[in-house]
């Protein structure tokens, strides 16, 4: 939203430069010709359409929220600087999302529209797009998420990004990305990133619209994302209903079916929509890790010094020991990150049996993608 607002003050202030030099405004036939007014607007509309693309346009969007979380804490000396840390910390928040739906969990939202300098010739968002959308959404995160951790001389490394592609998001549309924590583990941190978007009113299916069978074949061929997700399932095992002769006993149907029903194996259905209804378009996995200096901090010491609760909903104790912790100071706020927490008798960053056994099993099913990626390696 920042960025909107930042291009929505820029635009018209980049049209008075332009005007300056390319005068848009109707002239008499004797001081330009039509051919040089086209050209005018079509530079203006050009500047126009791709100022998402403009140079320095990527750093100011990912670079906005850092700015404004700075002129919010400068703006806060005036006030109590432990109230303004509480403020924008998590504190006593819950990392994964509550069943009764009081808490979302750890969750960033960044509205972004499919411009055309994003999109294809296809007309929808092109896949290099939802990595460079995807950067400003994790600054968005993690000053949302840690940003005590930032302040205490913390640091945060990508260590993998993968991406799966599911629908298109045709031109102009307008779509969310939405961040959550996934799981972690010793070392790495799982975000979660979800592309989705809400279906338009009286949209009308493209399974609807005729074609003639002579339709031009275009010049560019089609690339385009798959609107049936990828299945990485096997097929049914039609092998194991082992055929022992081709007389029409052997080939009765029920009875093929009957040992279909019960040697296949149950497939998970794979969503299409998010738990609000939101169509699903991309699916990402960021592997983040922490650090502070060149020693790595484990995930549970920063969620924890950062104010989530790691046992109960509204458990604030952990915001009060790391509060404690850095009221020892800067330098041995840094010697704790940096291994001290090995040694600290009062281990409040252990979590609680509720929130450990979530972990694990969203973990055990996040470690399928790692450990696939890194058997290519092998």
């Amino acid at each position: 939203m920042q960025a909107h607002k930042f291009f929505s003050e820029t635009v018209p202030t980049m049209f008075k430069w332009l005007n300056s030099f390319f005068p848009l405004e109707p002239a008499g036939t004797s001081d330009s010709s039509l051919i040089s007014r086209i050209l005018k607007w079509t530079i203006v509309t050009v500047l126009f359409l791709n100022a998402k693309s403009w140079p320095g346009a990527w750093h100011v969007r990912v670079l906005m929220p850092l700015l404004k979380h700075r002129l919010s804490g400068l703006l806060s000396k005036r006030r109590d600087r432990d109230e303004w840390w509480t403020s924008v910390s998590p504190v006593g928040r819950s990392v994964f999302p509550t069943q009764d739906g009081s808490d979302p969990g750890a969750l960033v939202t960044l509205e972004c529209r499919a411009t055309l300098d994003d999109c294809d010739w296809n007309g929808h968002l092109s896949n290099s797009s939802y990595a460079k959308n995807l950067d400003p959404a994790r600054m968005e995160m993690l000053l949302s998420w840690f940003p005590a951790f930032f302040n205490d001389g913390g640091m945060v490394a990508l260590g993998a990004a993968h991406y799966q592609y599911i629908r298109e998001i045709p031109i102009n549309t307008k779509y969310e990305i939405r961040l959550s924590i996934g799981a972690w583990e010793d070392k790495w941190v799982y975000c979660i990133a979800k592309f989705v978007s809400h279906a338009r009113q009286n949209h009308k299916s493209r399974g609807n619209e005729s074609f003639s069978a002579d339709a031009n074949v275009p010049f560019i061929p089609s690339f385009s994302t798959p609107a049936t997700p990828l299945v990485t399932e096997t097929s049914t095992p039609a092998e194991l209903a082992e055929i022992q002769s081709q007389d029409a006993t052997a080939l009765n149907s029920s009875r093929i079916d009957k040992e279909l029903s019960t040697a296949a194996t149950p497939k998970h259905t794979l969503q299409t929509h998010d738990v609000d209804g939101a169509l699903l378009h991309c699916v990402a996995v960021s592997a983040i890790c922490f650090k502070h200096g060149r020693i790595t901090v484990p995930p549970n010491v920063v969620l924890a010094t950062s104010g989530y609760s790691l046992t109960e909903l509204n458990d604030k104790s952990n915001w009060l020991s790391a509060t404690r912790l850095r009221e020892r100071g800067r330098k041995a706020m840094a010697e704790f990150f940096r291994g001290g927490w090995k040694t600290e008798k009062n281990k409040f960053w252990e979590a609680g049996p509720r929130v450990e056994a979530e972990r694990l099993r969203k973990l055990d099913e996040l470690k399928k993608l790692t450990e696939g990626m890194n058997g290519l390696r092998v």
